[in-house]
């Protein structure tokens, strides 16, 4: 899925918004967090709270 089409799920307040985000972007957030922090639970709990922040 696009990215245009991601954010009109966000604004149309649908919940596969964040299913749609996490399946294009999760692997990306969480490598990230992993990155910085080396641990699996703050590394998942990092990229849960950037899907509760969008």
């Amino acid at each position: 899925m696009e990215d245009k089409e991601i954010m009109e799920l966000y604004w149309n307040r649908d919940e596969a918004a964040i299913t749609e985000t996490s399946g294009k972007y999760g692997r990306y957030c969480y490598s990230i967090a992993w990155n910085i922090l080396h641990r699996k639970e703050d590394a998942e709990e990092c990229e849960n709270d950037t899907y509760l922040a969008a």
